[in-house]
């Protein structure tokens, strides 16, 4: 379990980032396993016309993106300035030792092993490198070869991975990058207008949020726990080709970064107009002090009803009754966590409504 503690100022500890270069790494991974990124159909059926000699090496060299995704494609990742050949060139100017490390965890059950200790313990590596003689004698060779001299397997990977970007990803880099910068700026609004845990609650099913305890906790094969401070800042990456993973990055020398699934990963159709009844529903649910002071409250972040009751100063029963009312007219959500069911407002209904009255009465002219 990987947990993060944040401060009672933590919106002055995060930051938000993209970058080209660990979006064209995931889209690679996408076309490694295309059966588990359903969403990316289209990428992988475009990418079908690229040339057959760059698909033949895409899969040779696939292994450094199949799996687990080297940290050291995060280089330069949190400075929005940096361009692809940018961060590029910040990767092949690391030190060759955590070069090494990084490469070599693709390789190996990092579970059971660490790209450092593979890299400093002599004992370790000679144990590994025998155990995959045995079972997978090519892996045992290419590990051994990173493990002497990382720059070429590295320069290899690279190479490709400039080929492919030149072939077909910087365009479509054009066309996503839009789109996250979107995410990231409607994150950033929904912070400074509701605070840090409604947003972190958007980020996807695979984090567990506690608004309480201020944490943030994902479920991974790792034991860290890890206060979030101005020294220790956490930077989220929104990712259109992370999905349907969450990424993290917590090992030193790495900063701490979260690479999550910018949703939507389309634009989203223009809702319905509301009908009348619609919006006679809607008004009907609203028209209640305790409802109304439902809604305000739940504009701040999502909320139980023993949360609400106790705020509202009413039983659970009758807190629970005003929350039916406010799902069964579309303006309330839920969604489960545990052992509680947690009640968020649906913004879109709620525009959906709002819209409906304004159509009510003409503008006046200009």
């Amino acid at each position: 379990m990987i947990t993060l503690r944040f401060a009672e100022t933590a919106e002055e500890d995060i930051a938000f980032s993209v970058s080209p270069l660990l979006e064209a790494v995931h889209s690679w991974h996408v076309l490694t396993d295309p059966g588990h990124h359903a969403l990316h159909v289209p990428w992988v059926r475009r990418c079908r016309r690229l040339p057959a000699a760059l698909r033949r090496r895409m899969r040779e060299h696939d292994f450094v993106v199949a799996d687990y995704i080297p940290a050291l494609f995060e280089s330069r990742t949190g400075e929005h300035d940096a361009d692809f050949a940018d961060q590029l060139a910040a990767v092949r100017g690391l030190p060759p030792a955590l070069l090494a490390a990084e490469l070599a965890r693709t390789l190996v059950d990092t579970t059971r092993h660490t790209g450092d200790d593979l890299v400093d313990d002599r004992a370790t590596r000679d144990a590994v490198l025998t155990e995959y003689r045995n079972s997978d004698p090519s892996r045992a060779a290419r590990l051994e070869s990173i493990l002497t001299d990382p720059l070429p397997a590295l320069d290899d990977a690279l190479t490709v991975l400039e080929d492919y970007w030149d072939a077909a990803f910087a365009q479509e880099w054009e066309r996503i990058e839009p789109s996250l910068y979107e995410s990231i700026t409607r994150s950033g609004a929904r912070i400074a207008h509701h605070g840090l845990f409604p947003m972190l609650r958007t980020l996807a099913p695979q984090i567990r949020v506690d608004p309480g305890r201020r944490t943030l906790r994902l479920d991974r094969p790792h034991d860290h726990d890890i206060s979030v401070t101005r020294d220790h800042p956490v930077t989220f990456t929104a990712s259109h080709y992370v999905w349907p993973h969450v990424r993290v990055t917590c090992d030193a020398p790495w900063p701490l970064r979260i690479t999550y699934p910018a949703l939507p990963l389309a634009p989203a159709s223009t809702p319905r107009p509301a009908s009348q009844e619609d919006t006679l529903t809607a008004l009907r649910a609203l028209a209640a002090a305790p409802r109304l002071r439902i809604v305000t409250h739940l504009a701040a972040q999502s909320r139980t009803t023993q949360e609400l009751a106790s705020l509202l100063g009413l039983s659970p029963s009758v807190t629970s009754r005003h929350l039916q009312q406010l799902t069964q007219a579309g303006l309330t959500t839920t969604q489960r966590e545990g052992y509680y069911v947690l009640y968020a407002l649906a913004p879109a209904r709620l525009d959906q409504i709002a819209t409906a009255l304004i159509t009510l009465a003409p503008r006046p002219e200009d």
